[in-house]
């Protein structure tokens, strides 16, 4: 195999295939990446098991020519230290030539590396090949389906099903589920009424996929029996999918309730967060007193002290209630729904309540208050 590639192409196909590549993998192949030539372009795969990446390097970039005097074949390079020294290395253009499938030569005229490598026969095989089912969705729906939720997952492996983002497709919605038990977020967004499926992705991976998905219009997600395929531009991602039975959030959201608390949204952002300043020595908790005459938030702690703020804007409806929650579990549940006001739904002291926005239903958190002293 020998091929000469412009650098920032080359680059750009190695850091999308790395995201697959784990540092502390066990199978030391694992660790290579897999470049293989061919008449279409220069084909780069990596996987951890978790994770596996197809992306394609093209001959030609519109017009401009990316990989000339191409020989076709195929090894396996460690992928840390190739994807640095084509990072580090200061031409355009790059030769890669591997020679008698153990030494492979990079050279851009100044500099020349010599490295090791593997006969592809030895990666593992991958299938990354999209089925019927597949179907296209905004890059922008699946970004707000993820960034919307995803902070509500178990980040622990306590409990792995808890771990993932649970997906649902029914009825024209697409639905996107994550708990941590504590709390849960819901996000629905609008999809084809004939698509109909179900399944657990990790949270971890879908935030490392939409990071990856800036730049593009549509990815075309194909669901499996036990992995996810996501495919955009000239790359294939695909996921493994965590087994068993996700919690119905219908079952867990409540339908009815006691009070209503609507507010400024920043103002009582801000709130919360100067108030959570003495919550050095435990459970960032703070307490939510609310009447129709006042609402008030308050911290206290053993060895700072305490601190309170009145809120100035507000809408309350119920009889007096306190409530104390996790701040940091409310304060995202009030960036994620995304509206210049919130409302706040409870049934009681300690049932858990409802964080919405007022003028968009597509999103729902659930917070569980806590115990104080």
């Amino acid at each position: 195999m020998k091929f000469t590639i412009n650098r920032e192409e080359f680059l750009k196909g190695l850091q999308t295939a790395g995201h697959a590549i784990s540092p502390k993998s066990s199978a030391p192949v694992l660790m290579q990446f897999k470049l293989d030539l061919t008449p279409r372009g220069l084909e780069i795969v990596a996987s951890n098991n978790e994770i596996s990446i197809w992306t394609l390097v093209p001959m030609n970039n519109g017009t401009n020519e990316t990989i000339r005097n191409a020989s076709f074949g195929s090894t396996l390079l460690n992928a840390y230290i190739l994807t640095e020294i084509v990072r580090k290395i200061g031409s355009k253009e790059i030769t890669v030539e591997v020679i008698d499938n153990t030494i492979a030569k990079i050279d851009d005229g100044k500099t020349a590396f010599k490295l090791n490598c593997i006969s592809a026969d030895q990666y593992p095989d991958i299938e990354l090949a999209e089925n019927a089912e597949a179907f296209e969705l905004k890059c922008t729906d699946l970004i707000r389906l993820v960034e919307q939720t995803s902070f509500a997952a178990l980040t622990k492996e306590t409990r792995p099903i808890l771990t993932g983002i649970n997906l649902k497709a029914d009825g024209g919605k697409l639905t996107a589920t994550a708990t941590d038990s504590a709390r849960l977020s819901r996000k629905t967004v609008e999809v084809d009424p004939t698509l109909k499926f179900g399944c657990n992705i990790p949270s971890k991976v879908l935030v490392d996929l939409t990071h990856m998905l800036e730049g593009y219009d549509v990815v075309r997600v194909s669901p499996n029996k036990d992995k996810m395929i996501f495919a955009f531009g000239t790359t294939l991602y695909s996921s493994c999918l965590i087994g068993g039975d996700y919690p119905i959030a219908s079952q867990i959201i409540p339908n009815t309730f006691n009070y209503y608390l609507e507010i400024n949204a920043d103002e009582f952002i801000r709130s919360v967060e100067r108030v959570s300043i003495l919550n050095v020595d435990r459970a960032p908790v703070v307490k939510l007193s609310m009447s129709e005459d006042s609402v008030e938030v308050s911290s206290r702690s053993d060895q700072m002290g305490s601190g309170n703020e009145r809120l100035g804007t507000f809408q309350y409806t119920g009889e007096r209630l306190e409530i104390a929650f996790n701040s940091q579990f409310v304060l995202d549940a009030v960036k994620a729904v995304r509206g210049e006001d919130v409302l706040l739904s409870f049934i009681g002291e300690m049932k858990p309540f409802v964080v919405k926005n007022p003028k968009d239903d597509s999103i729902i958190e659930l917070v569980t208050p806590m115990r104080t002293r």
